[in-house]
């Protein structure tokens, strides 16, 4: 009889071994790996920068250029010729001076500039990383499986329930 019951329990335990659950009830996470995207910020940047301008003339009619050139082409005229020549010569000599007066005055008056100083704003980037998530590797029973998570898992494996792995939200 102890034979009976030492093999009677030799089969139970035996049958009990088969009927062992081999199911696996965590996955381990062998990788994880940062996903990353570049992000431009925009912003402002502002200088202050001498501008010229041409000034704005003063005496737009050229009158001083004018009356001053009459003058100066009259008095230059007058020294030439005798009689009614003298006066065509001193006529002559005030419209030449008139226009060549007229003419210095308008190039001075063009040269003439203004500096002033303006603020010149240029947008420019700053480029920056940001994590938007974490591919995670895990693996059950030797077979890996790669998943993208919001955030980082916080222990090196993953619960499994019902045959399922429970991936953290």
């Amino acid at each position: 009889m102890k034979m009976r019951s030492f093999v009677l329990a030799a089969v139970a335990v035996t049958a009990l071994s088969a009927c062992k659950d081999d199911t696996p009830t965590v996955a381990n996470i062998t990788m994880v790996e940062s996903v990353t995207k570049t992000v431009k910020q925009p912003f402002q940047e502002c200088v202050d920068v001498v501008v010229t301008h041409k000034a704005k003339p003063t005496d737009e009619n050229r009158i001083l250029g004018t009356v001053g050139g009459a003058a100066a082409g009259a008095a230059l005229g007058n020294q030439f010729g005798g009689g009614s020549g003298k006066i065509i010569a001193t006529a002559a000599g005030t419209i030449a001076g008139a226009m060549t007066g007229r003419e210095i005055q308008g190039n001075m008056q063009n040269n003439n500039v203004v500096s002033t100083t303006e603020k010149q704003c240029h947008t420019k980037y700053t480029t920056t990383t940001q994590v938007v998530g974490y591919d995670v590797t895990y693996e059950i029973a030797g077979l890996p499986t790669t998943v993208r998570l919001k955030n980082k898992p916080a222990g090196k494996t993953f619960p499994i329930q019902n045959d399922r792995v429970i991936l953290p939200e």
